[in-house]
């Protein structure tokens, strides 16, 4: 565990106590990354915005429970936010399993450096959008926000097992599109 984490902890459990100084610092250390990730679901940034607020008004409501799902405050948070995204895309369409969620990179995420190396990011967020959702969110979660395959698994209420599945998946689709970007065939 590193010393973020261990940080993040202790004021998640200042917060469940109610101390709205640790609550403040939680949202400076996250707020932005938080609003980021929520635009790659959302791409009105306001409705991000907005969505990211309920995501920190549920964690200051509830962070006593925080602890019952055994994810770190980070990947707590993200999980959040991901099922608020989640629902905001669903009330805005209707569920047609043909339609796919677009997720496209922020240009302020690491992606893989072997992967920058070689295509540039416009490349990688034109192939990102061709994976399929969970593919997606996974690759984002792990490669571009640094999640652990746990911290990344408990947010998209998965095991590790099936979310290394998804991440070999995409990671496999993702170096074909990258050789051959014209050859996008989602199925």
């Amino acid at each position: 565990m590193d010393e973020n984490e261990t940080e993040d902890e202790v004021l998640m459990v200042q917060i469940a106590q109610g101390d709205k100084l640790a609550f403040s610092r939680f949202l400076d250390r996250h707020l932005a990354a938080a609003v980021n990730f929520a635009m790659g679901y959302i791409k009105h940034p306001a409705d991000a915005e907005d969505i990211t607020q309920e995501a920190f008004t549920r964690v200051w409501t509830k962070a006593s429970s925080w602890q019952d799902v055994g994810a770190s405050p980070k990947a707590w948070l993200y999980r959040i936010t991901y099922h608020l995204c989640i629902d905001e895309i669903r009330r805005r369409k209707p569920i047609d399993s043909a339609d796919e969620v677009e997720l496209i990179a922020d240009s302020k995420s690491k992606p893989d450096a072997a992967l920058l190396r070689k295509q540039d990011s416009a490349q990688l967020a034109t192939a990102l959008d061709a994976l399929p959702e969970r593919q997606r969110t996974a690759i984002v979660l792990c490669a571009l926000r640094g999640f652990s395959n746990k911290d990344a698994a408990l947010t998209m209420d998965s095991s590790v097992d099936a979310l290394e599945s998804l991440l070999s998946r995409g990671r496999r689709r993702l170096r074909e599109l990258m050789l051959d970007p014209n050859g996008v065939n989602v199925s």
